[in-house]
């Protein structure tokens, strides 16, 4: 059962809950960090999805490069001083920056990760004790079906008090 359904249901369900305030903040920093976690991993994929392409289109221009001085004894190419410049400009890509960067982006997510287990931690520790209390056990599951039937109780007594 993931966590973070089971706090949610928690902090919507259980009035008499005296924690509140700590575990919706929890709850929010959890959120927040595993959010964090997936822009950077999107991030991480982008880059080296970038650095493949380079590489593909560093080789290419150097066969591009190494074609065209034969093709020019063949045809007039107007332009061919602009292309062996144009090549030689993708070839000078430094690609070593990228691999800084992903290695600083990897490092940011193992740091959040560990804040991110931190934060699951205390929402875990808290929500245990609370379902202990209430019903005597640290199973989550069936906390969480506890918590789910609390609605159906409070509709119950709601008709019971309509009619």
């Amino acid at each position: 059962m993931e966590i973070e359904r089971v706090a949610e249901l928690l902090l919507l369900k259980d009035k008499n809950f005296k924690e509140k305030e700590k575990l919706r903040d929890l709850l929010r920093e959890y959120i927040k960090t595993k959010d964090e976690i997936s822009y950077l991993e999107n991030i991480l994929e982008d880059f080296e999805n970038l650095d493949v392409n380079l590489k593909h289109l560093k080789r290419d221009a150097d066969i591009i490069k190494s074609i065209l001085p034969r093709l020019s004894k063949f045809t007039n190419i107007p332009v061919f001083m602009r292309i062996v410049k144009m090549l030689d400009t993708v070839e000078k890509i430094d690609t070593k920056e990228l691999e800084t960067v992903r290695w600083n982006i990897n490092k940011e997510i193992e740091e959040l990760n560990d804040k991110l287990k931190t934060v699951e931690n205390e929402l875990r520790a808290i929500i245990i004790n609370e379902s202990i209390s209430k019903i005597g056990t640290s199973d989550l599951e069936e906390f969480s079906k506890y918590l789910e039937n609390l609605r159906y109780e409070d509709k119950e007594q709601k008709e019971e008090v309509c009619n």
